[in-house]
């Protein structure tokens, strides 16, 4: 597998930093990227469909998501420029700070991601060209978008940020930075003094001793991302555990575990308590025992339950984050 490789010096040690609130931006790029593709539905279906819902029937709402999905494209590059490296306070602050990149670096990033004909091309040449048009347009999307689709989430991506971090603030205390940077989870690996990092592209970062900063990120899914152009800041958004989603999703109101997993995941796992087959589960919950198998691959892939294999039978078993799923629902 293609990988990142950070190389560390002395001296980027001890300027590493863990951030510890939601980066406002890196959540509205990624979670821009999740719209556009089917990726993670347990952690983020539902979100896709309340936002769907609500920008059918807001047209400004639907606009601001059709701008930023043209200048956050998901695919293999989108522009540096719209993840500041600055440590901001609120959205005001945010926008500020992507719209007043310099002239020449705007021009740079935007051509990459401009396709070659068509109304979006259009559009990012004048973005590209810094014409005020352009820029009061993203503006307006990127304001629209925080309002409607990120700030009634804010408590749950909150906790959800608390509650990943919090294990690797403890390996900061005790171990300084190498054991935070040991700490990182799945598709990281720390061998002093390189931080490898499951990436889709072969590539080396060398921090020279500006350091790096550690983005934990709600919306980031399935590997960290750095930023395309060495010359930058260094930082690393990073994913959090499903875990930590799921159970900031589970308290955050309403119907809870059936909203997060749909109907039929929900008793499903409720059901398997105790524990059950496959065939006792088709009937009790009313379906066909090949969509019970489907159901509790994905929850077994989220870590709700554990599948035991006996001859012919797939015995089920509630794990101990799905009795906590079922905790923070009542």
């Amino acid at each position: 597998m293609p990988q990142l490789r950070i190389h560390f010096t002395d001296r980027d040690f001890a300027r590493t930093r863990l951030r510890l609130k939601p980066d406002l931006m890196w959540e509205i790029v990624s979670s821009a990227q999740i719209l556009q593709h089917k990726d993670g539905d347990l952690s983020f279906g539902a979100w896709r469909r309340s936002v769907r819902e609500l920008a059918a029937r807001d047209p400004e709402l639907r606009a601001a998501l059709h701008t930023v999905v043209t200048v956050a494209p998901h695919a293999a590059y989108f522009p540096d420029l719209l993840t500041p490296p600055e440590d901001l306070c609120g959205i005001d602050q945010c926008v500020d700070a992507v719209l007043s990149t310099e002239s020449d670096r705007l021009r740079a990033e935007i051509d990459l991601i401009r396709p070659g004909s068509g109304p979006e091309a259009s559009w990012l040449d004048d973005l590209a060209r810094g014409r005020s048009p352009a820029l009061r347009q993203l503006r307006e999307a990127l304001r629209v978008y925080f309002r409607s689709v990120i700030a009634p989430h804010l408590p749950m991506i909150e906790e959800g940020l608390c509650s990943d971090v919090a294990p690797w603030i403890q390996r900061y205390l005790h171990d300084g930075p190498e054991g935070l940077l040991d700490a990182l989870g799945r598709g990281t690996r720390w061998d002093l003094p390189v931080l490898f990092v499951d990436y889709p592209v072969d590539r080396d970062l060398h921090l020279d001793g500006r350091g790096l900063v550690l983005i934990p990120c709600y919306f980031v899914l399935h590997h960290p991302v750095a930023l395309a152009d060495p010359q930058l800041p260094p930082a690393l958004a990073f994913p959090i555990r499903t875990e930590s989603r799921l159970l900031a999703a589970g308290r955050a109101g309403g119907d809870h575990l059936t909203a997060l997993l749909g109907s039929t995941r929900a008793s499903i796992l409720r059901s398997v308590v105790g524990g059950s087959t496959t065939t006792r589960l088709a009937k009790l919950v009313g379906v066909a025992p090949a969509t019970v198998s489907h159901h509790t691959g994905v929850l077994r892939e989220a870590g709700l339950i554990a599948t035991e294999r006996e001859e012919n039978f797939a015995h089920h078993l509630i794990t101990p984050l799905g009795l906590r799923m079922l905790a923070a629902d009542r």
